[in-house]
């Protein structure tokens, strides 16, 4: 059913309301209808960070490299429920390299600074309404849990952070990050000149995801082969976000005895999951200590990927097959257990594996084991075969 043009304000902002929550570009279509609609709408640019309304979550950019860049200069973007695209120019990708993806944001840092440059060099991008926020530089200082603002910048290799967001009631924006060669979580506001660190440590073995303004942490032990998940909450509102807050860590109990080789922590339907070598738990079940594995994640597909050699973090996200129809759904896709250079699906409805070829085809035809999905190389740049990352070239990404 077609909405009339000349619907009372009142009635086109809620319906606005309800359009956004689903999806950001169907909000962004929604208020170009005509100029009263427009009118009667809050627009995105200038809220679009610190206004989590606006977050663009389930958008990823398709990075360049494996003959999906364009040669207009603009970048893909892909939402993963609908497989949608569309194309945007990013200026800042001229002097920025991209951290990490954060609720859709773009995490990014500032290269080729000169020596003594003390310019802020980590922000935050909106890629669709290019709004933009600054957080204190990070330093060899920041690197060593010193905390010296003025210290030499550090630069990052592109995909090499695991990041979250969040925002305070007074539009104050908080970034939790974990680094590489840092066994610590560091986190910072907007309105802060330098990073604050977590007075706990972890592993470096530790596999880290973000959602909803959270960190979740899964370590293995060594010694006993458990394994323990935590979750990291950001300072609590009362503080103001004030980077000198404790920043409180939560250990969620996890019956390691009845659960055969976890290995993955990954994003499904708003829900945290547990992967193990052939089973899928809630993490809300095992906090109520019900050891019970998923049977379906519905038209989804489990993208399991790990920590890589050269630097890069392994990320794991979950996909619809509206956005990739290639791919079946209720299926892990991981390392193939047999440990060749294919892909293993295991399929949750029938309980069986089948495997799938995936080569690196621009690197020499070679398996690119930077990343266990050749499809998270695409979506997310960890690939880190020369055709992604040089350090000669200006461009990175």
């Amino acid at each position: 059913m077609s909405l009339p043009a000349s619907m009372p304000a009142d009635l086109v902002e809620l319906v606005g309301q309800r359009v956004l929550a689903g999806d950001l570009l169907d909000y962004v279509r929604f208020r170009a209808v005509c100029a009263h609609w427009r009118s009667s709408t809050i627009c995105p640019r200038g809220r679009g960070i610190t206004d989590p309304r606006f977050h663009p979550r389930r958008w990823m950019m398709l990075p360049d490299g494996h003959g999906l860049h364009l040669r207009d200069g603009r970048k893909r973007f892909l939402n993963l429920d609908t497989g949608v695209f569309v194309r945007l120019r990013v200026p800042l990708l001229e002097d920025y390299v991209i951290l990490c993806p954060v609720e859709g944001l773009l995490l990014m840092q500032l290269q080729y600074l000169q020596y003594g440059d003390q310019r802020n060099n980590i922000c935050l991008l909106h890629p669709f309404t290019g709004d933009v926020t600054r957080f204190p530089p990070i330093t060899h200082h920041t690197i060593t849990l010193g905390s010296n603002p003025d210290g030499m910048l550090f630069n990052f290799l592109p995909g090499s952070a695991t990041a979250s967001l969040s925002i305070s009631a007074k539009g104050v924006a908080m970034m939790m990050m974990v680094l590489p060669r840092t066994r610590h979580v560091v986190f910072a506001t907007t309105d802060d000149k330098q990073w604050s660190f977590s007075s706990w440590s972890f592993s470096p073995d530790v596999t880290t995801i973000s959602s909803q303004g959270k960190l979740y942490m899964l370590q293995k032990s060594m010694d006993t082969g458990g394994v323990q998940i935590f979750q990291v909450d950001p300072p609590h509102e009362m503080s103001g976000f004030n980077s000198s807050s404790y920043l409180p860590l939560k250990v969620i109990p996890v019956c390691t005895t009845r659960i055969r080789n976890p290995f993955g922590l990954v994003e499904c339907d708003s829900e945290i999951l547990l992967v193990a070598y052939t089973r899928v738990y809630r993490i809300e079940d095992l906090v109520l200590e019900k050891i019970a594995p998923l049977t379906s994640v519905g038209e989804n597909a489990l993208l399991m990927s790990f920590e890589t050699s050269q630097g890069g973090i392994g990320r794991s996200l979950s996909v619809n097959i509206k956005a990739m129809p290639t791919i079946r759904g209720d299926t892990i896709i991981r390392n193939n257990p047999l440990g060749d250079e294919s892909l293993g699906q295991y399929h949750l409805d029938t309980g069986t594996w089948s495997t799938r070829e995936e080569r690196c085809m621009k690197y020499d035809g070679r398996f690119c084991t930077c990343s266990t999905v050749h499809l998270i190389n695409h979506i997310y740049g960890v690939c880190h075969c020369p055709v992604n990352w040089n350090p000669g070239r200006k461009r990175l990404w």
